[in-house]
Parts: C-alpha cells; sequence; structure tokens
C-alpha cells in the first residue's frame, strides 16, 4: 500500500464548503444537533461511558465553528445516566441533509486542550437505522484525546473489527494540537483510504488488508458527517479535576470530487 501526497489541484473539484463564517449559527439545510447523554438512543453514555450532555448553546459560528464543553456544577440541570451532568458539550451531524460517497476532505481544526478532552471528526454509514453499527461501517478522519496531546490518529470500524479492534493509525506531531489550527484530510476512494495531516500523508487502507478480506469492506455506500467534544469515556480516559471547559474549532470544511470521482448526496 502506497501513501502519497494530497490530491493535486487539477485532480479536484469542489462539491461542497462550509466556512461557519456567520454569526447566525448552524446551516439547517445541512445540520442537525443530537442533544443528550445517549439514552434516549439505547446507548447511555454514547456507548462510552461518556460525562458530557450536548446541547444546541454550546455551537456557536463565526470566525469558526465552536463547540465548548463546560464543567456544570453539582446541581446540574441536565439529567444523565449518572445523574446531574458533569459537562455540557456539542455534537452535530449532516444526517438526513448531506450525504458523501468517496472524494476528497479536508478540514481546518483546532484541537481543544486538557485531559479528558475527546475530539472528533468522523462519519458513519448512511443505513445506520437499517444496518445497525459497526456493520453500516464508521470512518473516523480524525479522533484524539488531550491526554495524549500530539497525537494524530485516524480509524475505520466495522464488522469484526470494530470497538477496541478498530483498524488505527496514529502518529506524533512535534506540538501540541491545541496550539494551532492544522488540517486534516481524507481522501476515500472504492478500495482505498488515506489520511492527511497538514497535507502529508500518514496512513492508509485498502481492500487487501487481511481484516478486509475475512470479514467485510464496508465503505462503498453513502455516510454522512459527525463533529462532537466529548469529555471522559474509555478513549479520553481520567478528565483532569482541573479543567473547567474545551473548545473544539474547525475554521472550514472543503469536499471535492477527484478526478470526476466523488458524490454530494442532497436530501433536503
Amino acid at each position: 500500500m502506497s501513501v502519497s501526497k494530497k490530491p493535486d489541484k487539477s485532480e479536484l473539484r469542489l462539491l461542497w464548503a462550509e466556512e461557519f463564517d456567520y454569526p447566525a449559527g448552524l446551516n439547517p439545510t445541512a445540520w442537525n444537533f443530537d442533544i443528550g447523554d445517549g439514552t434516549d438512543k439505547g446507548i447511555p453514555g454514547w456507548g462510552n461511558n461518556e460525562r458530557e450532555y450536548y446541547v444546541e448553546s454550546s455551537v456557536t459560528t463565526g470566525a469558526a465553528l465552536t463547540i465548548t464543553a463546560e464543567r456544570q456544577g453539582p446541581e446540574g440541570e441536565y439529567a444523565t445516566y449518572y445523574g446531574p451532568a458533569e459537562w455540557t458539550s456539542g455534537k452535530i451531524n449532516t444526517a438526513g441533509k448531506l450525504g458523501f460517497k468517496y472524494g476528497y476532505f479536508e478540514f481546518e481544526a483546532k484541537m481543544p486542550s486538557g485531559a479528558g478532552s475527546w475530539p472528533a471528526i468522523w462519519m458513519l454509514g448512511a443505513s445506520i437505522n437499517e444496518v445497525p453499527w459497526p456493520t453500516c461501517g464508521e470512518i473516523d478522519i480524525f479522533e484524539g484525546t488531550g491526554n495524549e496531546p500530539l497525537v494524530v490518529r485516524g480509524t475505520v470500524h466495522g464488522p469484526g473489527y470494530a470497538a477496541d479492534k478498530g483498524i488505527t493509525k496514529a502518529i506524533n506531531h512535534s506540538e501540541e494540537l491545541a496550539q494551532d489550527f492544522h488540517t486534516y484530510g481524507l481522501l476515500w476512494q472504492e478500495d482505498r483510504i488515506e489520511w492527511f495531516f497538514d497535507g502529508v500523508s500518514y496512513s492508509v487502507l485498502d481492500t487487501s488488508r487481511p481484516e478486509f478480506v475475512e470479514n467485510k469492506w464496508v465503505f462503498n455506500d453513502e455516510y454522512y458527517l459527525i463533529m462532537n467534544l466529548a469529555i471522559g469515556g474509555w478513549f479520553a480516559g481520567e478528565v483532569s479535576p482541573t479543567l473547567q471547559s474545551a473548545q473544539l474549532q474547525v475554521k472550514s470544511i472543503y469536499f471535492y470530487s477527484v478526478n470526476g470521482v466523488g458524490e454530494l448526496i442532497r436530501h433536503k
């Protein structure tokens, strides 16, 4: 499996862009809010023992999309699976509004700092309501944690390679990802997925990998986009008792076809 530089401009055609440079809030034709702690979806703690309760007010736009996690007092107003919510935060998705199939994504984002923060930019198979996770597939464009502030990580989940068996690759940057904005890219093709950090490839998966031969490559259908900032849980680890707030900021998202391959699916 060879790695490469990101696609050349001559290969790209812009299909969708989101720059969040408007003060009135998220574009309702593109984005939905997830609300709560996952209990109403049958997955308390979002299936990960997370500590946050998602609310719309934690998501703002302007110079960038900003998702802010804030510690709550002992008598927090939101009830969760473990008692009053310790944290509020935000989670948004494009389900039922925008779908994607193949192409190249690039995000300009600044990650939060603080032990216990868990930012993620990821995608789920749009068939999830009919084909439960992990068979619907999941592509994590970026997933990080404040307990590993230098680590850039991309992962896929599917049947036979999900949760702690997800197929992942991580690299270390020279400085904390919370220090500045960086670009996080994903080239998604019919039989190949490649991850980029600041324009440089760091991971490639394709259908020849043994896990996909033994199980199933589930990355040939429509997916939708999700961005969230979780707190705590099995992946993020212990939350620092001194952490009071954290922010995930995303300046822009660009989605392109590559040499004519890549589809934006508008549902509304």
